[in-house]
Protein backbone atom coordinates (compact mmCIF):
# COMPACT_ATOMS: atom_id res chain seq x y z
CA UNK A 1 0.00 0.00 0.00
CA UNK A 2 1.22 3.04 -0.70
CA UNK A 3 0.40 5.80 1.75
CA UNK A 4 0.23 9.82 1.35
CA UNK A 5 0.88 12.03 4.07
CA UNK A 6 -0.76 15.02 2.30
CA UNK A 7 -4.12 15.43 3.17
CA UNK A 8 -6.83 16.84 0.85
CA UNK A 9 -9.32 19.43 1.33
CA UNK A 10 -12.21 17.49 -0.20
CA UNK A 11 -12.05 13.64 -1.35
CA UNK A 12 -15.13 12.91 -4.15
CA UNK A 13 -15.59 9.40 -4.30
CA UNK A 14 -17.88 9.23 -7.39
CA UNK A 15 -17.58 11.50 -10.79
CA UNK A 16 -20.94 11.40 -12.19
CA UNK A 17 -23.67 14.33 -12.30
CA UNK A 18 -23.15 15.32 -8.16
CA UNK A 19 -19.47 14.60 -8.29
CA UNK A 20 -18.92 16.60 -11.18
CA UNK A 21 -20.81 19.51 -9.70
CA UNK A 22 -19.34 19.16 -6.52
CA UNK A 23 -15.81 19.46 -7.93
CA UNK A 24 -16.87 22.45 -9.73
CA UNK A 25 -18.27 24.17 -6.95
CA UNK A 26 -15.64 23.76 -4.36
CA UNK A 27 -12.47 23.66 -7.01
CA UNK A 28 -13.96 27.22 -7.78
CA UNK A 29 -13.62 28.40 -4.74
CA UNK A 30 -10.23 27.42 -4.14
CA UNK A 31 -10.30 24.54 -2.36
CA UNK A 32 -7.74 21.63 -2.94
CA UNK A 33 -10.15 18.66 -4.81
CA UNK A 34 -9.53 15.19 -5.64
CA UNK A 35 -12.34 12.58 -7.11
CA UNK A 36 -11.59 8.95 -7.20
CA UNK A 37 -13.47 7.46 -10.04
CA UNK A 38 -13.87 3.35 -10.93
CA UNK A 39 -14.31 3.90 -14.62
CA UNK A 40 -12.62 5.82 -17.52
CA UNK A 41 -13.32 8.71 -19.56
CA UNK A 42 -15.34 8.00 -22.65
CA UNK A 43 -14.04 8.85 -26.08
CA UNK A 44 -16.67 10.01 -28.50
CA UNK A 45 -15.67 7.07 -30.86
CA UNK A 46 -16.86 4.92 -28.53
CA UNK A 47 -20.53 6.07 -28.43
CA UNK A 48 -22.76 4.52 -30.13
CA UNK A 49 -23.21 6.64 -33.30
CA UNK A 50 -19.69 5.59 -34.45
CA UNK A 51 -21.03 1.84 -35.32
CA UNK A 52 -23.01 0.26 -38.52
CA UNK A 53 -23.75 -2.26 -35.81
CA UNK A 54 -25.15 0.57 -33.45
CA UNK A 55 -28.28 -1.40 -33.17
CA UNK A 56 -27.04 -4.29 -31.63
CA UNK A 57 -24.39 -1.47 -29.76
CA UNK A 58 -27.28 -0.44 -27.93
CA UNK A 59 -28.31 -3.65 -26.42
CA UNK A 60 -24.86 -5.04 -25.31
CA UNK A 61 -22.32 -2.84 -25.00
CA UNK A 62 -24.15 0.75 -24.55
CA UNK A 63 -27.14 -1.47 -22.49
CA UNK A 64 -27.70 0.63 -19.37
CA UNK A 65 -27.86 -2.27 -17.44
CA UNK A 66 -24.31 -2.87 -15.67
CA UNK A 67 -25.41 -6.91 -15.38
CA UNK A 68 -26.38 -7.09 -19.09
CA UNK A 69 -23.29 -4.35 -20.52
CA UNK A 70 -20.38 -6.33 -18.29
CA UNK A 71 -18.23 -3.62 -18.45
CA UNK A 72 -14.90 -3.95 -17.12
CA UNK A 73 -15.41 -0.93 -15.41
CA UNK A 74 -18.42 -2.29 -13.54
CA UNK A 75 -19.19 -4.37 -10.92
CA UNK A 76 -21.61 -7.10 -10.93
CA UNK A 77 -25.29 -6.52 -8.25
CA UNK A 78 -26.82 -9.24 -7.75
CA UNK A 79 -30.22 -8.35 -8.24
CA UNK A 80 -33.86 -10.19 -8.23
CA UNK A 81 -36.28 -8.37 -9.48
CA UNK A 82 -34.45 -5.18 -12.03
CA UNK A 83 -32.39 -3.97 -14.63
CA UNK A 84 -29.89 -2.01 -12.83
CA UNK A 85 -28.83 1.38 -14.75
CA UNK A 86 -25.16 2.25 -13.55
CA UNK A 87 -22.34 3.59 -15.57
CA UNK A 88 -19.23 3.73 -13.60
CA UNK A 89 -17.06 6.37 -15.99
CA UNK A 90 -16.50 10.46 -15.87
CA UNK A 91 -20.19 11.51 -16.03
CA UNK A 92 -21.46 8.18 -14.43
CA UNK A 93 -25.15 6.96 -16.11
CA UNK A 94 -25.23 10.38 -17.55
CA UNK A 95 -23.14 8.69 -20.35
CA UNK A 96 -26.60 6.12 -20.92
CA UNK A 97 -29.66 8.22 -19.50
CA UNK A 98 -32.29 9.64 -21.70
CA UNK A 99 -31.98 13.52 -20.15
CA UNK A 100 -35.51 13.58 -19.67
CA UNK A 101 -35.99 16.31 -17.16
CA UNK A 102 -39.06 17.33 -15.26
CA UNK A 103 -38.68 18.85 -11.65
CA UNK A 104 -40.20 17.27 -8.23
CA UNK A 105 -43.88 18.54 -7.33
CA UNK A 106 -43.94 20.77 -4.12
CA UNK A 107 -46.07 17.48 -2.55
CA UNK A 108 -43.50 15.70 -3.74
CA UNK A 109 -41.54 17.24 -0.53
CA UNK A 110 -44.18 16.67 2.32
CA UNK A 111 -45.83 13.07 1.99
CA UNK A 112 -45.63 12.62 5.24
CA UNK A 113 -47.99 15.64 6.28
CA UNK A 114 -50.26 14.52 3.18
CA UNK A 115 -50.93 10.76 3.82
CA UNK A 116 -48.16 9.53 6.74
CA UNK A 117 -47.28 6.61 4.50
CA UNK A 118 -43.55 8.32 3.40
CA UNK A 119 -41.34 10.76 4.97
CA UNK A 120 -41.59 14.50 4.82
CA UNK A 121 -38.23 15.61 3.35
CA UNK A 122 -36.50 18.19 5.90
CA UNK A 123 -36.13 20.81 2.62
CA UNK A 124 -39.16 22.27 0.98
CA UNK A 125 -39.76 22.61 -3.13
CA UNK A 126 -39.34 26.74 -2.10
CA UNK A 127 -35.92 26.17 -0.71
CA UNK A 128 -34.62 24.18 -3.43
CA UNK A 129 -35.98 26.14 -6.02
CA UNK A 130 -33.39 28.22 -6.92
CA UNK A 131 -30.67 25.52 -7.69
CA UNK A 132 -33.15 23.92 -9.79
CA UNK A 133 -32.57 27.22 -12.39
CA UNK A 134 -28.96 27.38 -11.85
CA UNK A 135 -28.62 23.81 -12.73
CA UNK A 136 -30.88 24.20 -15.62
CA UNK A 137 -28.27 27.29 -16.64
CA UNK A 138 -25.28 24.92 -16.49
CA UNK A 139 -26.82 21.89 -18.48
CA UNK A 140 -28.59 24.39 -20.59
CA UNK A 141 -31.91 22.52 -20.82
CA UNK A 142 -34.65 22.92 -23.35
CA UNK A 143 -38.16 23.33 -22.88
CA UNK A 144 -41.04 25.81 -22.36
CA UNK A 145 -42.34 27.57 -19.63
CA UNK A 146 -45.74 28.15 -18.22
CA UNK A 147 -46.90 24.67 -17.77
CA UNK A 148 -50.39 25.20 -15.40
CA UNK A 149 -49.33 22.06 -13.62
CA UNK A 150 -46.51 23.12 -11.66
CA UNK A 151 -45.38 26.67 -9.74
CA UNK A 152 -43.65 29.46 -12.05
CA UNK A 153 -40.43 29.32 -13.73
CA UNK A 154 -37.63 31.00 -15.37
CA UNK A 155 -37.89 30.03 -18.96
CA UNK A 156 -35.49 27.42 -19.97
CA UNK A 157 -32.27 28.32 -21.52
CA UNK A 158 -32.35 26.76 -24.52
CA UNK A 159 -36.03 27.20 -25.57
CA UNK A 160 -38.20 24.03 -26.49
CA UNK A 161 -37.29 21.05 -28.94
CA UNK A 162 -39.45 20.68 -32.22
CA UNK A 163 -42.44 18.99 -31.91
CA UNK A 164 -42.64 16.20 -34.06
CA UNK A 165 -45.39 14.25 -35.78
CA UNK A 166 -45.80 11.78 -32.54
CA UNK A 167 -46.00 14.51 -30.36
CA UNK A 168 -48.96 16.20 -32.16
CA UNK A 169 -50.52 13.22 -32.65
CA UNK A 170 -50.41 12.28 -28.65
CA UNK A 171 -51.39 16.03 -27.71
CA UNK A 172 -54.42 15.63 -29.58
CA UNK A 173 -55.07 12.52 -27.59
CA UNK A 174 -54.76 14.40 -24.47
CA UNK A 175 -56.61 17.16 -25.47
CA UNK A 176 -59.67 14.43 -26.48
CA UNK A 177 -59.53 12.89 -23.18
CA UNK A 178 -59.35 16.52 -21.28
CA UNK A 179 -56.10 15.90 -19.82
CA UNK A 180 -53.07 17.49 -19.10
CA UNK A 181 -49.90 17.90 -21.22
CA UNK A 182 -46.69 20.07 -21.89
CA UNK A 183 -43.63 19.88 -23.80
CA UNK A 184 -41.01 17.74 -22.42
CA UNK A 185 -38.35 19.81 -20.86
CA UNK A 186 -34.81 17.86 -21.09
CA UNK A 187 -30.85 18.26 -20.89
CA UNK A 188 -30.78 18.30 -24.30
CA UNK A 189 -29.36 21.84 -25.53
CA UNK A 190 -32.13 23.17 -28.58
CA UNK A 191 -29.80 25.67 -29.53
CA UNK A 192 -26.08 25.91 -29.45
CA UNK A 193 -24.94 26.80 -26.13
CA UNK A 194 -21.37 27.10 -24.05
CA UNK A 195 -19.54 26.00 -26.65
CA UNK A 196 -21.62 22.66 -27.45
CA UNK A 197 -24.01 21.62 -30.43
CA UNK A 198 -27.70 21.94 -30.75
CA UNK A 199 -29.53 18.19 -30.99
CA UNK A 200 -29.79 17.86 -34.49
CA UNK A 201 -32.57 15.20 -33.99
CA UNK A 202 -30.45 11.83 -34.96
CA UNK A 203 -32.56 9.67 -32.71
CA UNK A 204 -30.26 7.65 -31.06
CA UNK A 205 -30.42 8.72 -27.57
CA UNK A 206 -27.83 6.49 -25.85
CA UNK A 207 -25.39 8.98 -25.33
CA UNK A 208 -24.43 11.65 -27.51
CA UNK A 209 -20.59 12.30 -29.07
CA UNK A 210 -21.65 15.83 -29.41
CA UNK A 211 -22.41 16.66 -26.30
CA UNK A 212 -26.12 18.25 -27.39
CA UNK A 213 -27.07 16.13 -24.59
CA UNK A 214 -25.66 17.13 -20.99
CA UNK A 215 -23.34 15.04 -20.39
CA UNK A 216 -21.66 16.08 -17.02
CA UNK A 217 -17.96 14.37 -18.56
CA UNK A 218 -18.57 17.52 -21.47
CA UNK A 219 -20.87 20.28 -19.70
CA UNK A 220 -19.55 19.99 -16.26
CA UNK A 221 -16.03 18.15 -16.05
CA UNK A 222 -14.36 20.70 -17.55
CA UNK A 223 -15.13 23.60 -15.76
CA UNK A 224 -13.98 21.50 -12.53
CA UNK A 225 -10.85 20.17 -14.14
CA UNK A 226 -10.77 24.41 -15.56
CA UNK A 227 -10.53 25.32 -11.95
CA UNK A 228 -7.96 22.93 -10.37
CA UNK A 229 -9.67 19.72 -9.32
CA UNK A 230 -7.97 16.43 -9.31
CA UNK A 231 -9.72 13.82 -11.33
CA UNK A 232 -8.14 10.12 -11.00
CA UNK A 233 -9.75 7.42 -13.30
CA UNK A 234 -9.81 4.20 -12.87
CA UNK A 235 -9.92 4.13 -9.02
CA UNK A 236 -12.00 1.75 -7.10
CA UNK A 237 -12.58 3.09 -3.48
CA UNK A 238 -12.45 0.00 -1.79
CA UNK A 239 -13.55 1.37 1.76
CA UNK A 240 -13.92 4.88 3.79
CA UNK A 241 -11.51 5.32 7.18
CA UNK A 242 -12.16 7.11 10.39
CA UNK A 243 -9.54 8.48 12.83
CA UNK A 244 -10.38 7.66 16.53
CA UNK A 245 -12.50 10.57 16.71
CA UNK A 246 -15.29 8.85 14.51
CA UNK A 247 -14.59 11.33 11.77
CA UNK A 248 -13.52 10.58 8.16
CA UNK A 249 -9.71 10.46 7.16
CA UNK A 250 -9.90 9.32 3.84
CA UNK A 251 -10.12 6.49 1.19
CA UNK A 252 -8.22 3.06 0.42
CA UNK A 253 -8.78 2.64 -3.30
CA UNK A 254 -7.10 0.41 -5.64
CA UNK A 255 -5.65 2.00 -8.98
CA UNK A 256 -6.94 -0.49 -11.47
CA UNK A 257 -4.09 0.29 -13.81
CA UNK A 258 -1.11 -0.62 -11.59
CA UNK A 259 -3.33 -3.10 -9.59
CA UNK A 260 -1.68 -1.57 -6.51
CA UNK A 261 -4.08 -0.16 -3.39
CA UNK A 262 -3.41 3.76 -2.38
CA UNK A 263 -4.72 5.72 0.28
CA UNK A 264 -5.96 9.80 -0.14
CA UNK A 265 -6.46 11.73 2.90
CA UNK A 266 -8.55 14.72 2.89
CA UNK A 267 -10.19 17.00 5.59
CA UNK A 268 -14.27 16.41 4.07
CA UNK A 269 -15.20 13.52 2.10
CA UNK A 270 -17.88 13.26 -0.26
CA UNK A 271 -19.73 10.56 -1.40
CA UNK A 272 -21.04 10.37 -4.68
CA UNK A 273 -21.19 6.62 -5.93
CA UNK A 274 -25.24 6.51 -6.90
CA UNK A 275 -27.79 4.54 -5.03
CA UNK A 276 -26.41 1.07 -5.36
CA UNK A 277 -22.96 2.07 -5.21
CA UNK A 278 -22.90 4.36 -2.29
CA UNK A 279 -24.89 2.14 0.36
CA UNK A 280 -22.51 -0.57 -0.85
CA UNK A 281 -19.30 1.79 -0.19
CA UNK A 282 -20.82 2.47 3.51
CA UNK A 283 -21.69 -0.94 4.59
CA UNK A 284 -18.09 -2.62 3.22
CA UNK A 285 -16.67 0.17 5.40
CA UNK A 286 -17.28 -1.23 8.83
CA UNK A 287 -21.40 -0.11 8.16
CA UNK A 288 -19.99 3.02 8.21
CA UNK A 289 -22.97 6.05 8.89
CA UNK A 290 -25.49 3.38 9.73
CA UNK A 291 -26.28 4.07 13.29
CA UNK A 292 -30.35 4.39 12.15
CA UNK A 293 -30.01 1.16 10.22
CA UNK A 294 -31.35 2.63 7.08
CA UNK A 295 -28.24 2.44 4.97
CA UNK A 296 -28.99 0.40 1.62
CA UNK A 297 -32.82 0.23 2.96
CA UNK A 298 -36.02 1.80 1.34
CA UNK A 299 -34.94 1.47 -2.48
CA UNK A 300 -37.24 3.28 -4.57
CA UNK A 301 -37.89 2.06 -8.16
CA UNK A 302 -40.83 4.30 -9.44
CA UNK A 303 -43.79 2.10 -10.51
CA UNK A 304 -43.64 1.53 -14.35
CA UNK A 305 -46.04 0.50 -16.94
CA UNK A 306 -45.30 1.02 -20.75
CA UNK A 307 -47.45 0.99 -23.70
CA UNK A 308 -46.34 0.96 -27.73
CA UNK A 309 -49.31 1.83 -29.79
CA UNK A 310 -49.28 2.05 -33.91
CA UNK A 311 -51.02 4.56 -35.85
CA UNK A 312 -52.54 4.47 -39.02
CA UNK A 313 -50.46 7.81 -40.26
CA UNK A 314 -46.45 7.61 -41.11
CA UNK A 315 -45.22 9.63 -37.57
CA UNK A 316 -41.91 9.03 -37.97
CA UNK A 317 -41.37 8.49 -33.87
CA UNK A 318 -37.95 6.95 -34.58
CA UNK A 319 -36.09 10.77 -35.38
CA UNK A 320 -35.58 13.44 -32.83
CA UNK A 321 -35.26 13.58 -29.10
CA UNK A 322 -36.31 10.85 -27.63
CA UNK A 323 -39.21 12.04 -25.34
CA UNK A 324 -42.16 14.68 -26.19
CA UNK A 325 -44.26 15.24 -24.01
CA UNK A 326 -45.34 15.05 -19.95
CA UNK A 327 -48.98 14.42 -18.73
CA UNK A 328 -49.11 15.03 -15.12
CA UNK A 329 -52.93 14.88 -15.20
CA UNK A 330 -52.61 11.87 -12.52
CA UNK A 331 -49.58 13.60 -10.49
CA UNK A 332 -51.65 14.16 -7.29
CA UNK A 333 -53.22 11.61 -4.93
CA UNK A 334 -56.45 11.04 -5.50
CA UNK A 335 -58.08 8.48 -3.16
CA UNK A 336 -60.87 7.46 -5.15
CA UNK A 337 -58.66 5.85 -7.58
CA UNK A 338 -57.80 3.08 -4.72
CA UNK A 339 -54.60 3.97 -4.10
CA UNK A 340 -52.55 6.95 -2.40
CA UNK A 341 -49.80 9.06 -4.89
CA UNK A 342 -49.84 9.46 -8.40
CA UNK A 343 -47.75 9.16 -11.55
CA UNK A 344 -46.74 11.04 -14.55
CA UNK A 345 -46.86 10.34 -18.46
CA UNK A 346 -43.20 10.06 -20.19
CA UNK A 347 -44.21 10.02 -23.83
CA UNK A 348 -41.82 8.70 -25.93
CA UNK A 349 -40.36 7.81 -29.28
CA UNK A 350 -40.58 4.73 -31.25
CA UNK A 351 -37.25 2.67 -31.42
CA UNK A 352 -34.80 3.93 -34.17
CA UNK A 353 -34.64 1.11 -36.23
CA UNK A 354 -36.81 -1.73 -37.57
CA UNK A 355 -34.49 -4.38 -36.15
CA UNK A 356 -34.84 -3.33 -32.39
CA UNK A 357 -38.69 -2.76 -33.60
CA UNK A 358 -39.22 -6.42 -34.86
CA UNK A 359 -37.18 -7.60 -31.90
CA UNK A 360 -39.83 -6.46 -29.07
CA UNK A 361 -39.43 -2.80 -28.01
CA UNK A 362 -40.99 -1.50 -24.99
CA UNK A 363 -43.06 -4.28 -24.68
CA UNK A 364 -42.60 -7.90 -26.30
CA UNK A 365 -44.80 -7.16 -29.15
CA UNK A 366 -42.18 -9.07 -32.12
CA UNK A 367 -42.75 -9.45 -35.75
CA UNK A 368 -43.54 -12.41 -36.93
CA UNK A 369 -41.17 -14.58 -38.97
CA UNK A 370 -41.37 -15.90 -42.31
CA UNK A 371 -44.78 -14.92 -43.84
CA UNK A 372 -45.98 -11.45 -43.49
CA UNK A 373 -42.73 -10.37 -41.77
CA UNK A 374 -42.14 -7.71 -44.28
CA UNK A 375 -45.74 -5.97 -44.44
CA UNK A 376 -45.55 -6.02 -40.54
CA UNK A 377 -42.62 -4.11 -40.77
CA UNK A 378 -43.92 -1.74 -43.30
CA UNK A 379 -47.44 -1.50 -41.53
CA UNK A 380 -45.70 -0.57 -38.19
CA UNK A 381 -42.30 1.23 -38.26
CA UNK A 382 -42.87 4.80 -38.50
CA UNK A 383 -45.85 4.13 -37.13
CA UNK A 384 -45.21 3.67 -33.42
CA UNK A 385 -45.39 5.52 -30.22
CA UNK A 386 -44.18 4.50 -26.79
CA UNK A 387 -44.86 5.96 -23.55
CA UNK A 388 -44.55 5.00 -20.00
CA UNK A 389 -46.23 5.79 -16.82
CA UNK A 390 -43.96 6.87 -13.70
CA UNK A 391 -45.24 6.47 -10.15
CA UNK A 392 -44.22 7.35 -6.94
CA UNK A 393 -43.98 4.40 -5.01
CA UNK A 394 -44.25 3.75 -1.16
CA UNK A 395 -40.80 3.15 0.69
CA UNK A 396 -40.13 -0.57 2.11
CA UNK A 397 -37.25 -1.03 4.36
CA UNK A 398 -37.34 -4.74 2.39
CA UNK A 399 -36.77 -3.19 -0.55
CA UNK A 400 -32.71 -2.51 0.03
CA UNK A 401 -29.44 -3.04 -1.38
CA UNK A 402 -27.04 -5.13 1.15
CA UNK A 403 -23.69 -6.67 0.79
CA UNK A 404 -23.74 -10.78 0.03
CA UNK A 405 -21.83 -12.71 2.85
CA UNK A 406 -21.36 -15.32 0.36
CA UNK A 407 -19.41 -13.93 -2.56
CA UNK A 408 -16.97 -10.96 -3.22
CA UNK A 409 -15.32 -9.62 -5.97
CA UNK A 410 -12.00 -9.41 -7.60
CA UNK A 411 -11.07 -6.89 -4.92
CA UNK A 412 -12.30 -9.04 -1.83
CA UNK A 413 -15.07 -6.23 -1.38
CA UNK A 414 -18.47 -8.31 -0.78
CA UNK A 415 -20.51 -8.50 -3.96
CA UNK A 416 -24.15 -5.88 -3.83
CA UNK A 417 -27.41 -7.57 -4.00
CA UNK A 418 -30.43 -6.11 -4.19
CA UNK A 419 -34.36 -6.68 -3.75
CA UNK A 420 -37.07 -4.36 -5.10
CA UNK A 421 -40.73 -6.03 -5.06
CA UNK A 422 -44.04 -3.11 -5.69
CA UNK A 423 -46.29 -2.74 -2.56
CA UNK A 424 -49.97 -3.66 -2.98
CA UNK A 425 -50.37 0.49 -3.30
CA UNK A 426 -47.88 0.51 -6.04
CA UNK A 427 -49.47 -2.64 -7.61
CA UNK A 428 -53.14 -0.99 -7.61
CA UNK A 429 -51.34 1.82 -8.91
CA UNK A 430 -49.51 0.15 -11.94
CA UNK A 431 -53.09 -1.39 -12.49
CA UNK A 432 -54.96 1.47 -12.76
CA UNK A 433 -51.62 3.56 -15.03
CA UNK A 434 -52.80 0.11 -17.33
CA UNK A 435 -55.84 1.37 -17.86
CA UNK A 436 -55.35 5.23 -18.73
CA UNK A 437 -52.77 3.78 -21.70
CA UNK A 438 -55.67 2.62 -23.15
CA UNK A 439 -57.98 5.24 -22.97
CA UNK A 440 -54.75 7.04 -24.61
CA UNK A 441 -54.60 4.57 -27.30
CA UNK A 442 -58.17 4.78 -27.75
CA UNK A 443 -58.03 8.51 -27.70
CA UNK A 444 -54.84 8.64 -30.53
CA UNK A 445 -56.82 6.28 -32.88
CA UNK A 446 -54.61 3.14 -32.37
CA UNK A 447 -54.85 0.64 -34.45
CA UNK A 448 -53.12 -1.59 -31.96
CA UNK A 449 -51.76 -1.23 -28.73
CA UNK A 450 -49.27 -3.66 -26.67
CA UNK A 451 -48.77 -2.96 -22.83
CA UNK A 452 -46.18 -4.05 -20.63
CA UNK A 453 -46.35 -4.48 -16.81
CA UNK A 454 -43.23 -6.61 -16.34
CA UNK A 455 -44.17 -9.22 -14.96
CA UNK A 456 -42.75 -12.44 -15.99
CA UNK A 457 -44.23 -15.70 -16.83
CA UNK A 458 -44.40 -16.61 -12.94
CA UNK A 459 -46.19 -13.14 -12.41
CA UNK A 460 -43.05 -11.55 -10.43
CA UNK A 461 -42.49 -7.88 -11.47
CA UNK A 462 -39.36 -6.74 -12.40
CA UNK A 463 -39.52 -3.40 -13.36
CA UNK A 464 -36.77 -1.92 -14.63
CA UNK A 465 -37.84 1.46 -13.58
CA UNK A 466 -33.49 2.26 -14.15
CA UNK A 467 -33.98 4.82 -10.90
CA UNK A 468 -32.25 3.84 -8.01
CA UNK A 469 -32.93 6.16 -4.88
CA UNK A 470 -33.94 6.59 -1.47
CA UNK A 471 -31.15 4.38 0.14
CA UNK A 472 -29.33 6.46 2.52
CA UNK A 473 -32.22 9.09 2.34
CA UNK A 474 -32.15 12.63 4.39
CA UNK A 475 -34.03 13.67 7.04
CA UNK A 476 -34.68 15.33 10.08
CA UNK A 477 -34.29 12.67 12.80
CA UNK A 478 -31.35 10.24 12.97
CA UNK A 479 -33.55 7.72 14.10
CA UNK A 480 -35.12 7.31 10.77
CA UNK A 481 -32.80 8.73 7.91
CA UNK A 482 -28.83 8.92 7.14
CA UNK A 483 -28.35 12.38 6.37
CA UNK A 484 -29.75 16.01 7.38
CA UNK A 485 -31.08 18.52 5.00
CA UNK A 486 -27.53 19.34 4.19
CA UNK A 487 -26.21 16.07 3.13
CA UNK A 488 -24.59 15.61 5.46
CA UNK A 489 -24.12 12.52 7.64
CA UNK A 490 -25.74 12.27 11.33
CA UNK A 491 -22.55 9.55 12.69
CA UNK A 492 -19.74 11.27 10.65
CA UNK A 493 -19.96 15.09 10.44
CA UNK A 494 -17.37 15.60 7.99
CA UNK A 495 -18.95 13.39 5.42
CA UNK A 496 -21.74 14.36 3.14
CA UNK A 497 -23.79 11.97 0.55
CA UNK A 498 -25.09 13.99 -2.45
CA UNK A 499 -26.09 11.72 -4.81
CA UNK A 500 -29.80 10.52 -5.42
CA UNK A 501 -29.63 7.95 -2.39
CA UNK A 502 -30.45 10.79 -0.37
CA UNK A 503 -33.76 11.22 -2.21
CA UNK A 504 -36.67 11.14 0.87
CA UNK A 505 -39.42 10.18 -1.58
CA UNK A 506 -39.57 9.35 -5.29
CA UNK A 507 -41.69 11.25 -7.06
CA UNK A 508 -43.06 10.72 -10.51
CA UNK A 509 -40.80 12.14 -12.32
CA UNK A 510 -36.74 11.30 -13.25
CA UNK A 511 -35.10 12.21 -10.74
CA UNK A 512 -32.06 13.89 -11.87
CA UNK A 513 -32.44 17.49 -12.05
CA UNK A 514 -33.94 17.01 -8.25
CA UNK A 515 -30.21 15.13 -7.74
CA UNK A 516 -28.11 18.03 -9.33
CA UNK A 517 -30.33 20.66 -8.03
CA UNK A 518 -29.20 19.15 -4.40
CA UNK A 519 -25.91 18.17 -5.52
CA UNK A 520 -25.32 22.31 -6.39
CA UNK A 521 -26.99 23.03 -2.76
CA UNK A 522 -25.03 20.99 -0.62
CA UNK A 523 -21.72 21.74 -2.04
CA UNK A 524 -22.52 25.58 -1.73
CA UNK A 525 -23.03 24.38 1.88
CA UNK A 526 -19.49 23.07 2.61
CA UNK A 527 -17.86 25.52 0.21
CA UNK A 528 -19.45 28.19 2.68
CA UNK A 529 -18.82 26.51 5.98
CA UNK A 530 -15.61 24.18 5.07
CA UNK A 531 -13.52 25.88 7.95
CA UNK A 532 -16.07 24.87 10.38
CA UNK A 533 -16.94 21.35 8.85
CA UNK A 534 -13.06 20.21 8.61
CA UNK A 535 -11.76 21.47 11.68
CA UNK A 536 -14.83 21.53 14.63
CA UNK A 537 -17.36 18.44 15.28
CA UNK A 538 -20.07 20.75 16.40
CA UNK A 539 -23.15 19.25 16.44
CA UNK A 540 -24.85 18.54 13.49
CA UNK A 541 -27.54 21.22 12.50
CA UNK A 542 -31.11 19.09 11.50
Amino acid sequence: MIARDDVRDVLIIGSGATGALSAMVLAQAGLDVICLEQGGWIERKDFVHSHTDWSWQRQTNWNPDVNRRLHADGYPVHSDSSQVLMWNGVGGSTNAYGAIWPRYRPSDFRKGDEHGLQPNWPISYEEIAPFYERVDRIVGVSGLCGDPAMPPREECPTGPLPFGLAAQRLAKAFDKLGWHWWPVEAGVISRDYDGRPACNGCGMCNGCPRGSMSLFSQSVWPKALAAGAELKTHARVLRIETGADGRASGAIWKNRITGAEERTRARVVIVAANGVGTPRLLLASDNLANSSGHVGRNLLHHTLVGAQIWVDEPVNAQMGYIASLFSREFAETDISRGFVNGFNFNCLTSTPSPGEMAAGWLTNTRAPWGAGHHDWIASRFGHSIGFFAIGDDLPSPDNRVFLNDEATDEDGVPVISMHYEPGENDRRMMNFMLDRMVDVADAAGAFDVALQDYRDESGVYRTPAWHMIGTCRMGDDPEDSVVNGWHQSWDVPNMFIVDGSVLATGGVVNPTPTISALALRASEYIRDNFAELSYTTKTIPK
